[in-house]
């Protein structure tokens, strides 16, 4: 159960064409990550993805909707379009919010919340930045200090879980062997 290099798992699997031009067009497209934070996200959080991360943020507060319940948030990320980003883990539960009924959704644990531990969770924000297009709904982040795990559904009806996280400055995705082979 080895954490492999992401650039070893990308050269066993090459993209396909149409795969390469849909990331290409939407790279063109420069468009920044627009995030809804909730009553749970910390205001240094907010003011790191505004002033450093230059995030378009729009928080609960700002729109006048503190003291909603959670399904509330959920639905007016969706409907704003927004990536939802909040330290309440009750997000993480797929009863009360199937993946399927979510916008994208970044649920952060910042330990005691210091600077360096807020800018260590953000680290999974990287694919979120350079493509925000893919992360309009369907996904769930769970982000730590330490890593991160990604719940997503795909266009095909099917769904992925993945983890990351960071050795050094390589990139690397936990694999696991299966009796049929690799799989992620």
């Amino acid at each position: 159960m080895p954490w492999t290099d992401i650039e070893n798992i990308i050269a066993d699997s090459e993209p396909t064409e149409r795969e390469k031009r849909h990331v290409i067009d939407f790279a063109r497209r420069k468009t920044k990550p627009r995030f809804y934070a909730d009553e749970d996200f910390p205001q240094l959080a907010t003011d790191i993805l505004k002033r450093l991360l230059k995030a378009d943020v729009l928080t609960v507060q700002d729109n006048r909707r503190r003291g909603q319940p959670d399904q509330n948030h959920i639905a007016e990320a969706l409907r704003l379009g927004r990536i939802l980003v909040t330290c309440d883990r009750d997000y993480l539960d797929e009863r009360r919010f199937p993946l399927v009924h979510c916008p994208a959704l970044v649920v952060c644990d910042f330990g005691g919340r210091t600077l360096g531990e807020i800018l260590s969770t953000f680290r999974c924000l990287g694919s979120v930045f350079s493509a925000p297009q893919f992360f309009d709904k369907w996904t769930k982040i769970d982000a730590r200090r330490d890593g991160w795990s990604e719940y997503a559904r795909h266009l095909n009806g099917t769904t992925s879980r993945c983890r990351y996280r960071f050795n050094g400055a390589r990139l690397q995705e936990w694999v696991r062997e299966s009796q049929t082979g690799k799989e992620r």
